[in-house]
């Protein structure tokens, strides 16, 4: 055979498999287009999201390279040209870096993102935390510009770049750490900004990413093949018997989805290549992908559209390759029981899992997610057949309803059609849930830091000095004013715990004192008569224990080193030290004791949202595949309801019978997998993650959107049924 033979023999059998499922013709086929379409709009997305992650990272590593500064002390026999000192502050649980700057010769390169040297008090501040918090415009200094975005790993990072205020000035710091000479150093495995010091790999991104949606886009493809599965398994066994081979089967099979999946590959593919031209924001993480990162997608991303769609138009036709049974009219032995091993399946794991949260501790929680991995193996059959016994229930007492009997009937005879349909959102939606309440489990530590933030009520601060000398010392204690508590936590001598110097009446402010200490110094536990919520706060800024001296005035307070100790009298006076503090301080750091746990604990629950956004497509194309699943094989059983065409032709009946064969029975199913899902999801919150986030949002929002869908496909089930009485002709038998 010829070359240009083959060329015409190939567009012959892609034709005949085009005109197999004419879409105009039968809903059935429409169902099957649809399913295909959604297939290649996820595999599209799969591939674009793949892509934007590698150019997400690439430009933020590229920016974090070119800001990093280049250390004096690692340079030898360079001189400083300016200093750079990083402190920290706290947004929502969200730290960020403030990181104050001073030129120290008239050429001093200029940090990246930055028009010019703030002046002395000057600050520039990120658009980002600009507009979550307002008050950053005056927090810092006075507000001069922004920080462009060369100078931002990303477009949602909170950073502020601010100068001393007049009349202070960085020091050299330990070993002339502050020293610097220059910008754009290799990419460091740390980062010295604090925005970056939860950040995940892009690994994790990527590896998260490709089951959540990679695994739809397989059951959209299985889905769609089994579609109609008795006409086209009796096709592929005549082809079979007149000699055609596996390249004709497969050729036809390539012209039956090539237009579906050519269209959504195309829909999809525009939509995203329009976002690679604006920039994204992503929904739920407010994190911000910037046009300029998406660039080198407007050449790649619409690239590798061919090969993706070839990849599905084979991974389709070879779900076509394997010649099944037609079947015959032979009888079959029947099976008056179900299979018990789901039952079986279900219950071990379910016993599992209770053990493993009792248990506790890593090896618990291993055993914990064995026994959720073989629960969700076997609880789809369940599903099916809780369902189809709900069916006959609520019909055994409607016999005088011909659409109740009907829907009912369908539906207790048909338990493998209501198990597939809900099968993989029950599974998704009972993972999901274990997933979001181990993220946001709490460690130890964060979880004493949060009960020690509540009862301190936000009236303790503490308040780093960073560098400074006297002078400025004594201007922050001026400017505080005399309504706040002020102590100090100097360092202790020779090895010497800590020691704590205030007024007796302000040491009073903490607890109440058995004595007023005298000059020397004193371990707390004497000099307090009682453990509060603020001597406990001494030790998390101590990390041990701590002395008490008494002082007479504030005087002493200003000289040497130590941190500050601030009760204020109202729970909102830490936005009121802030301001104090960058006023008159160098480089001033104000928190709450244990803030650097709970930090670490919000950007870890922060990955909870990450998980829920990146497996929301998923989810909502599983749902669409388990709503065309069930009203296809509603229809396929259409052609049951023809006789009827003698009896009744109003769309109500078809409309009710659709309702108790599909609606009733797939709502019970799912609500008992939401149920389960929330059993798991409480026993998981009782004893392994006590201070885990609830599942119910996530279990209340998945199973409305499922039932909304499967509402739909009730609704045009019987919409599209009533359409098949209209049509009957009687039959020879």
């Amino acid at each position: 055979m010829t070359r240009t033979a083959r060329r015409g023999s190939t567009a012959q059998f892609l034709a005949v498999g085009r005109r197999l499922s004419p879409v105009h013709r039968d809903p059935r086929n429409a169902l099957q287009a649809l399913c295909l379409v959604l297939a290649a709009m996820g595999a599209t997305l799969l591939v674009w999201g793949l892509q934007a992650t590698d150019a997400a990272y690439d430009g933020r590593d590229a920016r974090t390279a070119a800001r990093h500064p280049v250390r004096a002390a690692a340079e030898p026999g360079t001189r400083p040209t300016a200093r750079w000192w990083e402190s920290r502050d706290v947004v929502g649980g969200r730290g960020f870096s403030v990181v104050t700057i001073e030129p120290l010769a008239a050429d001093a390169p200029l940090p990246p993102g930055l028009p010019r040297w703030p002046e002395p008090g000057e600050s520039f501040v990120s658009p980002a935390l600009l507009d979550a918090v307002p008050a950053a415009s005056t927090r810092y200094g006075k507000h001069v510009g922004a920080i462009a975005a060369e100078g931002l790993a990303e477009p949602s990072e909170f950073l502020v770049y601010r100068r001393p205020p007049p009349g202070t000035a960085l020091s050299a710091g330990p070993g002339g750490f502050a020293g610097v000479v220059g910008y754009g150093t290799p990419l460091p495995e740390a980062s010295d900004f604090a925005g970056q010091s939860f950040d995940r790999a892009r690994s994790d991104v990527q590896l998260l990413m490709a089951p959540l949606l990679a695994l739809p886009v397989v059951v959209l493809l299985v889905t769609a093949s089994r579609l109609g599965a008795r006409q086209r398994d009796r096709r592929l066994a005549v082809l079979h018997a007149i000699g055609a081979g596996r390249s004709v089967r497969a050729r036809i099979a390539v012209g039956e989805c090539l237009g579906p999946l050519a269209l959504g590959t195309a829909a999809a593919g525009a939509l995203l290549t329009a976002v690679t031209l604006t920039g994204v924001r992503l929904p739920v993480t407010g994190h911000t992908i910037a046009a300029a990162d998406l660039a080198p997608l407007r050449l790649w991303f619409p690239l590798s559209l061919p090969p993706a769609l070839t990849v599905l138009c084979l991974a389709f036709a070879a779900l076509h390759l394997r010649i099944r049974p037609a079947g015959g009219n032979r009888p079959r032995p029947a099976r008056d029981r179900p299979s018990a091993w789901p039952g079986y399946l279900c219950g071990t794991g379910t016993l599992l899992a209770l053990w493993g949260a009792m248990i506790g501790h890593l090896p618990g929680v291993r055993i914990f997610v064995l026994g959720l991995v073989l629960a969700m193996a076997g609880l789809p059959p369940l599903l099916g057949r809780a369902a189809a016994r709900a069916a006959v229930r609520l019909t055994a007492h409607g016999r005088g309803d011909a659409a109740r009997l009907i829907g009912g009937r369908w539906a207790s005879a048909h338990p493998g059609v209501i198990a597939r349909s809900c099968a993989s959102l029950a599974v998704l939606l009972g993972l999901l849930t274990q997933v979001q309440v181990l993220i946001t489990e709490l460690t130890s530590e964060a979880r004493h830091a949060t009960a020690l933030a509540e009862r301190l009520d936000g009236r303790l601060l503490h308040v780093s000095t960073g560098t400074g000398d006297e002078k400025a010392h004594t201007a922050f204690l001026a400017a505080l004013g005399p309504e706040h508590r002020v102590l100090r936590l100097a360092p202790g001598a020779g090895g010497a715990p800590p020691v704590l110097l205030g007024h007796c009446r302000d040491l009073a402010a903490l607890a109440p004192l058995s004595d007023c200490p005298g000059t020397e110094p004193v371990p707390a536990a004497r000099a307090f008569r009682e453990r509060t919520a603020r001597t406990e706060a001494l030790r998390w800024m101590s990390f041990g224990d701590v002395n008490v001296r008494a002082v007479a005035s504030r005087a002493p307070l200003t000289g040497g080193e130590g941190d500050y100790v601030v009760l204020t009298p109202r729970s909102d006076g830490r936005e009121h030290v802030s301001r104090v503090a960058f006023a008159t301080l160098a480089a001033p750091s104000v928190g709450v004791p244990g803030d650097e746990f709970v930090i670490g604990a919000s950007a870890r629950a922060r990955i909870a949202g990450w998980v829920l956004l990146l497996a929301a497509p998923g989810f909502a194309l599983l749902a669409v595949t388990g709503a065309a699943g069930l009203l296809h094989a509603y229809l396929d059983r259409a052609d049951e309801l023809r006789p009827l065409a003698g009896y009744t032709s109003g769309v109500r009946f078809h409309l009710r019978t659709a309702w108790w064969g599909m609606g009733v029975p797939t709502a019970c199913a799912l609500a008992l997998a939401a149920a389960f899902a929330g059993l798991l999801g409480a026993v998981n919150l009782a004893f392994l993650a006590p201070s885990g986030d609830s599942p119910l949002p996530l279990l209340t929002g998945g199973l409305a959107a499922a039932l909304v869908l499967c509402t739909g496909a009730t609704v045009a089930g019987g919409l599209l049924s009533s359409r098949f009485t209209h049509r009957w002709v009687p039959r020879g038998d």
